[in-house]
């Protein structure tokens, strides 16, 4: 009758009676080391680059000791001499990467966005250096930017967190990727 009622559990005599209690702890353990790192919002500080944009400083373009911290409800970028700036993420309007990011600084010489004139020497260059570019509307309706560099260790991380933070598609150009012609409405009737 033992034998019988073992059978049934699955407990038969080539089966070891610790395997499925093992298994149940593995996964209540797992399950709780995944609940642990999901459920904290943990600000993820990343060293960037900063060669421009809406604040104005005198820290070196070459220094990676400035912090972009990326949370849900705040993108903020902290300088090296102490300055600070705040991005709600519902207020970024453009994220662009790479040359792209590049692009933009011209338009932000002309709409009088850039401080630092040094962003501008990003325009000419053909290497890739993880250049990001954020754009954002202030509270007083004015156009702001950010140009940064992130570091070939983390810039996808960066881009990602971004994205998820603004819910905004990364803008990117493909090498050797043509314009785009526009279409004519006389050709297609």
């Amino acid at each position: 009758m033992i034998c019988a009622v073992l059978t049934e559990r699955g407990l038969g005599a080539n089966s070891n009676p610790m395997v499925p209690a093992f298994q149940h702890l593995i996964a209540a353990l797992s399950l709780l080391l995944l609940l642990q790192t999901v459920a904290l919002p943990q600000a993820k500080v990343l060293n960037v680059r900063y060669l421009g944009g809406s604040l104005k400083t005198k820290t070196d373009k070459d220094d990676w000791h400035n912090n972009l911290i990326i949370l849900s409800d705040e993108i903020r970028v902290e300088l090296k001499d102490g300055q600070k700036l705040s991005v709600d993420p519902k207020s970024v309007t453009s994220i662009s990467y790479g040359r792209e990011a590049t692009r933009h600084v011209a338009r932000w010489v002309a709409l009088g966005i850039l401080v630092s004139p040094i962003a501008a020497l990003g325009l000419f260059n053909e290497n890739v250096k993880h250049y990001v570019s954020i754009e954002y509307e202030t509270a007083e309706q004015k156009k702001g930017g950010l140009l940064i560099q992130a570091d070939k260790r983390n810039y996808r991380n960066l881009l990602a967190l971004l994205r998820g933070a603004t819910g905004r598609e990364i803008e990117t150009e493909k090498k050797n990727q043509k314009p785009k012609q526009p279409v004519n409405d006389d050709k297609q009737q």
